[in-house]
C-alpha cells in the first residue's frame, strides 16, 4: 500500500470510495476543493487503485478532518490508520486536529479514541437528517 497527496485526477477514485463506504455519499464536486487548494491535506491510499482517501483542512492553525473512507473489502487492514497517521504526520505544526462524528457511529468514536482524540463537545441535530453529532480533538 502506498499513500500519496491527492490530485484532481484522483476524483473519481475517490468518489468510488465515498460511494461504497457511505449511505448519503458527498456528490462528485464536493471533493474538488480538496485536491486543488493549498490549505487541505487530501491524501488516498493505492492498492492497484484508489483504496482509501483522508480530506481535510487547514482552519487557521488547527486541522479540521472532514472525511476518512476506506472501501469496505480493504477494511480491518490497517489503512485507515496509516491514512490518519500520515495526515497527522503532515499536521505536526497544528496546534490540534478536530473532526464531526455521528453519534451512533460507535466503530469511528472508537477508532479516534485509540489514535488519542477526545470527544470534546456534544453537537444535537448537527447532521442533515437531525442525528446528533460528538466534536473530537487530539492535541498534536
Amino acid at each position: 500500500m502506498r499513500i500519496r497527496r491527492a490530485s484532481p485526477l484522483d476524483l473519481l477514485g475517490i468518489y468510488r470510495v465515498e460511494k461504497a463506504s457511505f449511505p448519503d455519499p458527498w456528490p462528485l464536486l464536493a471533493f474538488l476543493p480538496y485536491v486543488l487548494e493549498r490549505d487541505s491535506l487530501a491524501f488516498v491510499a493505492e492498492e492497484e487503485g484508489i483504496v482509501g482517501f483522508i480530506l481535510a483542512f487547514w482552519e487557521g492553525n488547527e486541522v479540521h478532518i472532514h472525511d476518512l473512507a476506506v472501501l469496505p473489502e480493504h477494511r480491518r487492514k490497517g489503512i485507515a490508520s496509516a491514512l490518519l497517521s500520515h495526515l497527522l504526520g503532515e499536521a505536526k505544526e497544528a496546534e490540534r486536529v478536530k473532526l464531526e462524528v455521528r453519534a451512533s457511529n460507535t466503530a469511528a468514536q472508537s477508532f479516534y479514541k485509540k489514535h488519542g482524540f477526545r470527544e470534546a463537545a456534544f453537537l444535537p441535530n448537527y447532521y442533515e437528517d437531525g442525528e446528533d453529532g460528538i466534536l473530537m480533538i487530539r492535541e498534536v
